[in-house]
C-alpha cells in the first residue's frame, strides 16, 4: 500500500539508498512530500516530492528495502509521484536527477516517460564526501531527465 509518511515514519537506512549523504537529505526532507511503500506496517520504500521552482517538482529520493527491489516497488511510488504532479494545477514538470552509474534507475525513469535533459558533469565528485560506487562504476555526473506532466 502506498500512501504519504511523515519524515519520521522513514527509517535513516532506507533514504541513505538511494541518497548516501546524510547532509544532502537532511536539505529536502523537512519540506518534501513522502510517500510510502507499508508493508506489514513497515515503511519498505519512499518517494520523496519536493517543488523547486515555480511549476516544477522533482523527485529527490526514490527507493527500496532491498529484501523489497524487484517488486514494482519503486514503479508503483513513482507512478503515485506523477499521479501527484499531474493532480495540482501549479505542476508542470517533474524532474529527477540520477548518476551515470545508476543504470537500473536510469531505465526506470526513462520507462515512465522522463527524458535525459542535461548532464552536470562531475556533480558527485564535487558536492559528496566520499566517492560512490554502483555495480563497479564511480558515480561522477549527475543525469538530469524531466518529465512533462501537463493535464
Amino acid at each position: 500500500m502506498i500512501k504519504q509518511v511523515s519524515a519520521a515514519a522513514v527509517p535513516r537506512d532506507l533514504l541513505l539508498l538511494a541518497d548516501p549523504d546524510w547532509q544532502q537529505v537532511q536539505t529536502y526532507l523537512p519540506t518534501a512530500t513522502i510517500y510510502g511503500a507499508v508493508i506489514s506496517g513497515q515503511v519498505v520504500g519512499i518517494g520523496v516530492l519536493s517543488k523547486t521552482k515555480p511549476g516544477t517538482n522533482e523527485v529527490m529520493n526514490l527507493a527500496v528495502t532491498p529484501s523489497y527491489q524487484h517488486q514494482g516497488i519503486a514503479k508503483a511510488l513513482l507512478t503515485q509521484l506523477i499521479t501527484s504532479c499531474q493532480q495540482d494545477q501549479t505542476v508542470h514538470n517533474l524532474e529527477v536527477g540520477t548518476g551515470n552509474s545508476s543504470i537500473r534507475q536510469l531505465q526506470l525513469y526513462q520507462r515512465a516517460g522522463f527524458e535525459i535533459t542535461a548532464v552536470w558533469v562531475n556533480w558527485f565528485v564535487d558536492n559528496y564526501p566520499e566517492p560512490i560506487y554502483e555495480a563497479g562504476i564511480q558515480c561522477k555526473s549527475m543525469l538530469r531527465l524531466r518529465l512533462a506532466v501537463d493535464k
